[in-house]
């Protein structure tokens, strides 16, 4: 694979995301810098993005596609905890290749945010109130569907797929908030990023340790079974309605005005 012509033309786009990393390190490395005169804020949302920002799981649909056996077998041993989701993502890493890495944004770029999500954000700036995109999955794919809404999120997080070889057919993902058992450990986001009240909003087994450190959490699907048998509250969701409609019962977010 190294030898072919076009090789260079495979990496571009993981280049371009590279490069996209070291200029807005910030957003997606941590902890963020203290800031004394930060404003205080009354809460956080912290939202996972596939299958939650999408309507669909994206990420398992995608490597479905791709890999086929390979991933239904890995995914089997994620959901009976065979596995930890680090060592998963290090198996994808091992066999993603820059071919399929383009492949995969360019299909993830027909994608569009769940009916509501837009809403959702544009009542979360009326009120002040930070979302943080928190994905277990690679952040070019979560780039890819929503780029042109990046300058309304605190921050996205998501793991970096990095090449280790010219030809692009082996990665390592990178996260700068990754834990023993977690790539993208996403209670160690909510400590970084949290203010005020905190809300977690998933669909997922990359859920469970941020719904168990908020405050306030949004499930539904595998999260919401998971969930139930830890004994973990949560409150089921079916669109962004849902979550905005409740956090108004909360008192933190004030209905718009006619």
């Amino acid at each position: 694979m190294n030898s072919e012509p076009d090789a260079g033309k495979k990496l571009a786009p993981m280049a371009r995301c590279w490069r996209w990393f070291q200029a807005n390190i910030r957003s997606v490395s941590g902890p963020p810098p203290m800031v004394l005169d930060r404003p205080v804020v009354p809460a956080t949302v912290f939202c996972d993005f596939d299958g939650t920002i999408t309507p669909v799981d994206t990420f398992d649909l995608l490597m479905e596609d791709a890999y086929g056996d390979f991933w239904r077998r890995l995914k089997g041993d994620l959901l009976c905890f065979r596995v930890t989701l680090r060592e998963a993502m290090d198996q994808l890493g091992a066999v993603l290749t820059a071919r399929h890495l383009a492949a995969m944004e360019r299909r993830m770029a027909t994608f569009v945010p769940r009916p509501g999500f837009l809403r959702f954000l544009d009542a979360m700036d009326r009120a002040g109130i930070p979302v943080v995109v928190v994905s277990g999955g690679f952040l070019p794919l979560v780039e890819a569907v929503l780029h042109e809404h990046r300058h309304r999120f605190r921050a996205i997080i998501a793991g970096l797929p990095v090449p280790q070889n010219h030809g692009g057919t082996r990665h390592h993902v990178h996260s700068p908030y990754s834990s023993e058992e977690e790539l993208v450990a996403k209670a160690l986001v909510m400590e970084a990023y949290g203010q005020g009240h905190t809300i977690a909003v998933g669909d997922g087994i990359t859920d469970v340790r941020m719904a168990a450190a908020a405050d306030t959490v949004f499930a539904r699907d595998v999260l919401a079974g998971l969930l139930t048998e830890r004994g973990t509250h949560f409150h089921p969701w079916h669109d962004f309605d849902d979550v905005l409609r409740l956090l108004m019962e909360m008192g933190l977010v004030t209905p718009p005005g006619p």
